[in-house]
Formats: structure tokens, sequence, C-alpha cells
């Protein structure tokens, strides 16, 4: 259903104004126009068949180092947003057709389509939303134990972790962080002064890892989790090499502050 437009636009700003992990320049869209809205179902294949949505945001990036998962990080605070307004959101990354969507919003081709959302209202969940669902996996999700690893990769977590209850909530919001077919590409080591994230899987389409999106998305409930709760620190991007899987690539590490 249409939404206020001051209110979307609230959303937006959220968008512009989120925390970063890099400094890649993006730009957040918010369209409105029906005939732009048209388009863009069409631009998005099956997902244009079933999501009947009055507006739609879109992310663009430049590329540079990290862009994705800081794509992901920002983004996802902007989905936040708007579910804390009421609207309904969902993820659709942008794989095909880039160059249409960027000659309607007046980019150059040095921008890069990244993910949109359509975001409105929500009616009452139809037949068609819950198959979404259900397809998608979205009420599915890894247990804690197989995401979370104590000082290295495959090490169950101790005691002395598993009976601290905020951080507990901390794990438990991001186990339940949206990706890609509810695929968790994600994993953690928990370390005394240190969580490093990293991930497991690959799922590369035209020239993007979409998994480091997803890793973006979860990075931003650990953090903002986290700090709800008193926990404070901040995250660092960068190689390293991940305790007890080599093969694994790593994604960043998040520095504790205050615990």
């Amino acid at each position: 259903m249409p939404a206020p437009l001051d209110a979307l636009e609230s959303v937006r700003r959220a968008g512009d104004c989120a925390q970063a992990v890099t400094g890649a320049e993006m730009r957040f869209h918010l369209c409105t126009d029906a005939q732009m809205g048209r388009e863009i179902k069409g631009l998005i294949g099956d997902y244009g068949k079933t999501i009947h949505a009055p507006h739609y945001l879109v992310l663009a990036a430049r590329e540079g180092e990290g862009y994705l998962t800081d794509a992901g990080f920002r983004f996802e605070q902007m989905v936040l947003e708007a579910t804390d307004r009421g609207f309904g959101t969902c993820w659709v990354g942008l794989m095909f057709k880039e160059a249409t969507l960027r000659a309607a919003l007046g980019l150059d081709d040095a921008w890069r389509m990244i993910v949109l959302s359509p975001i409105g209202l929500p009616a009452a969940k139809s037949v068609t939303n819950r198959l979404l669902r259900t397809l998608a996996g979205s009420k599915a999700r890894k247990p804690i134990d197989q995401l979370f690893f104590w000082q290295q990769h495959g090490q169950t977590l101790p005691e002395g972790v598993t009976q601290d209850r905020r951080l507990m909530q901390v794990l438990e919001a991001t186990r339940w962080a949206p990706s890609w077919m509810n695929k968790q590409p994600w994993r953690f080591v928990l370390r005394d002064r240190e969580i490093l994230a990293y991930k497991v899987k690959q799922q590369d389409r035209e020239g993007k890892d979409y998994h480091r999106l997803d890793c973006g998305i979860a990075m931003c409930h650990l953090h903002f989790s986290a700090n709800a709760l008193g926990i404070r620190g901040r995250w660092e991007l960068g190689s390293f090499e991940v305790p007890g899987a080599p093969s694994a690539e790593p994604i960043g590490r998040y520095v504790l502050e205050k615990r």
C-alpha cells in the first residue's frame, strides 16, 4: 500500500546517515514514480511478478575495497528504520540489467547497482507472500553452535560464554539476520577482545559476490544489538587467517572496546 512520502524520505535519509565500515561512496534512492516502479518490476524478473509495491529503495555504490560488505551494513540500517516505522520491505539483489536502472536514475557507468527493496505499508499476507517466504527459507535459521565458535572455527562456545545473557542475545540477533535464500554464508569466531567475521560460501553473479553483502547485514545486526546492550565495539575490515579454517574468506574483525 502507498505510504506518506515524508515518512519514506525519512527512511531514505537513514541510509544517507548510516554508519559505515568503509569510505565507499554510496547513494540511496527513493523511487515513487509509477512508471519507474513498473520498470523496476520488469527488471527484477520473477520477484516482479509477485511483489506489488508502490515504492522502491535502491542502493548504488562505487566499487572499492569492502564496498559490498559495507553496502549490506548500511542498507540494512535503512531497512531496520523502515521496519521500526511499520513499513514492509524485501531485499532484492540487482544481478541483471544494471545499465537500464542506472540510466533511469541518471547515474554514469562508474556506479554499480547493488540492491533494492520494495517499501510500503504491508497489506494482509497473501498466499504469494507466504510462498515467497517459504522458498527463501526466511523462517529457518541455523542454530548458534553452527555459526559461532570459540577461538577457532568449529570449536564449541564454552559455558562462560553461553551463560553470558547479553552476549547470547547479540548472537541470537545476529543469527536472525537475513541472507540470500537464507544461505547464512557467514561465521564468527569469538575471542577475548575481538570477534572475527568470515564467510564459507561463494556466490558471484555479474562480478558481485552477494555473500559479502550478506556478511554486511549480519555484521550490522551484531554491531547494533551489541550497542543496545551496552557492549561497545567497532568493525575493521581486512585480511587475516581464520583459525581452524584456512580456506575461509576473512571479512573483518569486531574490536571490543567495552563489555
